[in-house]
């Protein structure tokens, strides 16, 4: 049965003082001072479920069914100085009964059946010879059967409340479920995705050595052209071009195809924000180094996933950031954070994003740029990559956009 800290803190102390009180002024003359022993039964079950519950969070299944079980005890010594099999609260063994099939094992709702059988026929028993003959009397007969329904009343309402309890529980769960499979969805369009820039990078591999090739010996023929500087000037500077865009194109498909070595290697682990800023200028060109404004907090934790990996959806932030915000619009990367959660936000001073395109903001292959511009795969890679590694990627949109990354801090170490 799942209760509140305050409840559980509270019945514990109402046991402590029932069997504390029936033992502790027997001059009293209280009929409670034969129940105390069951009293204090009950107290000790709840207090050593409330400490557990307090500071592991959890119990063992068999100490919760001892505690139903000596409530039901309980209830049958308390009946037993109230009318016995008179009272009209002896239907409670049917809520006992109803909570322990419910909430505990199989086990459990059989031991409490079993109490609570015991019980009834003890009442039976004990009292069915003395009181049967002077029950129901006139004058107590309306009497009894307000009792009745006193006891009903409460019953259903005991009943009602856990139900809607239960029903706000299972809604929780539903969610938490609906949440874990479209989080299993996107791992499994990850996935699809991950071997489709495999095979590309295998693919695109040879034809990109060859242009290599093509444009080394362009570079070296613009070397030997006769006729006017400027020509061949800027004949070298194309093939130039050409090649350092060939080295980026090999460097972005090593990472994609898992074949990335030399500096690389150190990115298979945490990375620290200056590191991991340096090496995201690194994929930016002149102008949007130029554009780019890095602010770095004092103390900023270091994630915890792999350098590569926060390199990579960084970058792609970095990108749509500079995408949204025009030729002389600027771009700013700040690494914050506090704790265990390091922080990370692109943002951009660009016109923002309709409701919309905020919503849908992380769908694969959903994109608000000109054809030819992009897929629409960045944040979803971002976004992706974030909750696998616990963390999570938030964008909200005003004047410009800001897509904050919080990923779990590493350690000291």
């Amino acid at each position: 049965m799942t209760w509140t800290p305050a409840v559980r803190w509270m019945t514990c102390a109402l046991l402590w003082t029932f069997s504390g009180g029936a033992w502790l002024l027997p001059h009293l003359g209280l009929s409670f001072s034969a129940v105390a022993p069951f009293g204090l039964a009950a107290a000790i079950c709840h207090t050593v479920v409330a400490i557990g519950l307090h500071t592991r969070g959890s119990v063992p299944a068999l100490l919760l069914g001892l505690r139903l079980v000596a409530d039901v005890a309980l209830l049958t010594a308390l009946l037993d100085i109230t009318g016995g099999p008179f009272n009209p609260f002896i239907v409670m063994y049917a809520v006992y009964v109803w909570l322990a099939a419910m909430t505990g094992a199989p086990g459990h709702a059989v031991a409490v059946a079993a109490v609570a059988a015991a019980g009834f026929g003890w009442l039976v028993v004990d009292h069915v010879n003395a009181e049967l003959a002077g029950h129901h009397r006139l004058n107590d007969f309306p009497t009894h059967l307000f009792a009745m329904w006193f006891c009903g009343a409460a019953v259903v309402e005991l009943v009602s409340i856990y139900v809607a309890r239960a029903r706000v529980t299972l809604a929780q769960r539903q969610q938490e479920l609906d949440e874990a499979r479209e989080r299993a969805a996107r791992s499994e369009r990850l996935s699809s995705l991950t071997t489709l820039a495999a095979g590309a990078a295998h693919e695109l591999s040879t034809p990109l050595a060859t242009i290599a090739v093509a444009a080394r010996e362009l570079e070296h023929n613009a070397a030997s052209v006769v006729g006017p500087e400027p020509l061949a000037d800027a004949l070298r500077d194309d093939a130039r071009l050409i090649r350092n865009e060939l080295d980026r194109c090999r460097a972005i498909l090593d990472g994609m195809s898992g074949r990335a070595t030399g500096m690389i290697t150190s990115t298979l682990e945490p990375m620290a924000p200056e590191a991991i800023a340096h090496l995201v200028t690194a994929r930016l060109t002149e102008r949007q180094r130029a554009h780019l404004i890095l602010d770095i907090a004092d103390g900023a934790p270091t994630p915890s996933p792999t350098g590569a990996e926060v390199v990579q959806a960084i970058s792609a932030l970095v990108r749509n950031a500079f995408d949204a915000t025009g030729a002389e619009g600027q771009v700013v990367l700040r690494f914050g954070g506090h704790g265990a959660i390091a922080r990370i936000e692109v943002r951009d001073d660009g016109v923002g994003m309709s409701a919309e395109a905020q919503r849908r903001a992380g769908e694969p292959f959903y994109t608000t740029k000109a054809p030819g511009q992009g897929l629409g795969l960045g944040l979803f890679l971002a976004r992706t990559f974030a909750e696998r590694a616990g963390g999570s990627l938030e964008v909200t949109s005003g004047h410009g956009t800001t897509a904050a990354l919080e990923l779990p801090a590493a350690g000291p170490s």
